[in-house]
C-alpha cells in the first residue's frame, strides 16, 4: 500500500487504530503518519524484565 491508499482508507475509518502498523512496517514514515492523523507518531516501547539474584 502507498501513502495515498493508506490515507484514503484511514479517512473512511478502516485503519483506525491500526494505522501504526503501517509505520512500523515501513509503508509510511512518521511524517506521513502525522499528515494523515494530525498526531505525532510515538514508537511502541518494549518492556524489559529484570531479574534479581541473591547469593
Amino acid at each position: 500500500m502507498d501513502f495515498d491508499t493508506i490515507s484514503f482508507f484511514y479517512g473512511l475509518g478502516y485503519l483506525y487504530p491500526n494505522i501504526e502498523w503501517y509505520v512500523e512496517h515501513g509503508f509510511i514514515n512518521s511524517d506521513q503518519y502525522k499528515q494523515i492523523t494530525g498526531k505525532a507518531y510515538v514508537a511502541p516501547t518494549t518492556q524489559s524484565t529484570t531479574t534479581s539474584t541473591t547469593n
